[in-house]
């Protein structure tokens, strides 16, 4: 199940556009100053501290639900499919998690949890809207096309390494196309969320599964009776 666990991460990583005044594209900066515009702007990005999603999830031949709450200091999903359910909780700051799949219950080893730690530096924008705090850099590469839309190809790049490549729609300027190591993303359906001016994907495509978003919310407060792991009787 490690490759659902990918898209739930490719899911916070997803931000998107709605018609703006844009900069005149010329360098890789360029592009991304124009996706930060095109999400809602720096100042309503940045009020974002945590996401909850739910909606509906098929892949692998079943199909289910989906919640995920991301946060810096908590990540919570909970996927229930007619074949299976699996959920895992980690509180970020004190570094523990769990796992349930089916009646398994373990505790994280170091590197999920590592992993779910990096997942939470680079999702809400926080590679574009501080990418020297987190040691990001930008290279453009060549227009390619994605599903019938012209893109900007932009690597983003720490410690010398390519750790995802992100598509922007050349003229709206959302992320419709996002690749990470083997797995890849495809986004649509770009709406507001709620009253704000964040704007996000409710469609997502990836070879694991697809997700259809049917509510975010902002700033939601976290139930930290999540985290409690859950007791499986034999």
């Amino acid at each position: 199940m490690k490759n659902i666990c990918v898209i739930l991460g490719i899911i916070l990583a997803v931000m998107c556009s709605f018609s703006q005044e844009f900069k005149t594209v010329k360098t890789s900066q360029d592009v991304i100053d124009n996706y930060i515009i095109a999400s809602g702007g720096e100042e309503a990005l940045k009020e974002v501290k945590s996401l909850f999603m739910k909606g509906k999830f098929s892949g692998e031949g079943s199909t289910g639900t989906l919640e995920v709450y991301f946060g810096k200091s908590y990540f919570y999903m909970d996927l229930n499919m007619n074949v299976f359910n699996m959920k895992q909780a980690v509180d970020i700051k004190k570094k523990s998690g769990w796992v349930m799949f089916g009646n398994t219950v373990k505790d994280m080893t170091e590197d999920e949890l590592n992993r779910n730690k990096k997942n939470s530096d680079g999702s809400m924008w926080g590679y574009y809207l501080e990418p020297a705090k987190y040691g990001i850099t930008y290279q453009m590469m060549q227009n390619e096309e994605v599903s019938g839309k012209e893109t900007y190809v932009i690597e983003l790049v720490q410690d010398s390494a390519t750790i995802l490549t992100a598509y922007f729609d050349t003229k709206s300027f959302n992320k419709i196309k996002q690749v990470k190591g083997n797995d890849v993303s495809e986004f649509s359906d770009f709406r507001k969320v709620s009253s704000t001016d964040v704007v996000m994907p409710y469609s997502i495509k990836n070879k694991n599964g697809d997700v259809i978003v049917e509510q975010i919310k902002l700033n939601s407060k976290f139930d930290k009776k999540l985290l409690k792991k859950p007791e499986i009787e034999n």
